[in-house]
């Protein structure tokens, strides 16, 4: 099955992902498209198509449920984290 590509950018795009990881266009382009789709359905396993304000409550419910690792104060945590 062929496919015709008529975008210029894409094209270029397309022959400079080749190039840099040393493959032929069609298997950089294959597998730059099954990355972009994992990322895609990562995306939206995170993010459900009910509205966005729903979803974040989702992940702070998510986020509630984890351990507490340092019960520090945060101001003491990045202290010692970037030598404060």
């Amino acid at each position: 099955m062929a496919l015709s590509i008529k975008n210029r950018e894409l094209e270029e795009v397309s022959r400079e992902l080749a190039r840099v990881t040393g493959k032929p266009i069609t298997e950089a382009l294959l597998e730059g498209a099954k990355r972009e789709l994992l990322r895609q359905k990562q995306i939206h396993a995170y993010l459900p198509k009910d509205d966005l304000w729903v979803a974040v409550q989702k992940i702070q419910e998510r986020v509630a449920k984890l351990p507490i690792l340092d019960n520090r104060p945060i101001k003491e945590i990045l202290d010692d984290i970037y030598g404060l």
